[in-house]
């Protein structure tokens, strides 16, 4: 079972009522998408409400809003759990992706400014040294906020709109991946393809990256429904 009494920021400086029911389904959303609660997860009141540091009621109250937003599902016999994303809904997913992707690196391919180039540049640093520090979490992190950076500086709004639509479902698919590190030499790989204008580079590389991210979550989800049969497949 997953430890969920662990540091976790605490929203109890919400003050009681809708405000505090916010705040902590904004902090439990955000432990569910950087994989601190990975999927299947059990969501046990007493436990996050004593890990956020407020009381049980607005921690129920915030999980009824989980569920509504696809972020928790309640099981017989095993009561609240992160959702377990299905291999269709996976697999669609990773087609939204693919295809939204696969338009912002066109749109950024010898077009992005010096100073967006900066930007990207130094947010796969900050990666890097989150790396060599053995800090994982934060990899993973940095290597949705490239995500994010590359939309920021090349998007138009209406892609803007779509790729933000999709943001956390991207990060949690990002978390998923064993390996944070594979993620960041392939962004390295893709931003020098991008910012010397070699589309044939990008579209190659742009393909591999979605192909081994795709094939570590099919994996992973693989292990999961092998080891509980209760996983939707």
């Amino acid at each position: 079972m997953t430890d969920q009494r662990t540091t976790s920021p605490r929203p109890c400086a919400a003050e009681p009522g809708p405000a505090l029911r916010t705040a902590v389904g904004e902090a439990l959303r955000g432990l569910i998408v950087r994989g601190e609660l990975p999927p299947g997860a059990r969501l046990v009141e007493r436990t996050l409400a004593d890990r956020l540091g407020v009381s049980r009621v607005p921690v129920r109250e915030a999980l009824r809003d989980l569920e509504a937003q696809g972020y928790a599902v309640t099981r017989p016999t095993r009561g609240i759990q992160v959702r377990e994303y299905s291999a269709a809904e996976v697999d669609e997913l990773f087609e939204i992706r693919a295809a939204l992707e696969t338009i912002l690196l066109r749109r950024a391919t010898g077009g992005v400014s010096p100073g967006a180039a900066e930007r990207l540049r130094a947010c796969l640093a900050e990666t890097a040294a989150d790396l060599a520090a053995g800090d994982r979490a934060a990899a993973v992190a940095g290597n949705a906020r490239f995500h994010q950076v590359l939309t920021d500086v090349a998007a138009g709004p209406q892609l803007r709109s779509l790729l933000d639509g999709l943001g956390e479902r991207m990060q949690w698919l990002l978390t998923q991946h064993g390996d944070p590190a594979a993620i960041h030499l392939e962004h390295v790989a893709l931003l020098d393809a991008v910012l010397t204008g070699d589309l044939p580079a990008v579209e190659r590389l742009g393909a591999q990256h979605l192909s081994t991210s795709r094939a570590e979550l099919e994996r992973r989800h693989e292990g999961r429904r092998t080891n509980d049969p209760g996983v939707q497949s």
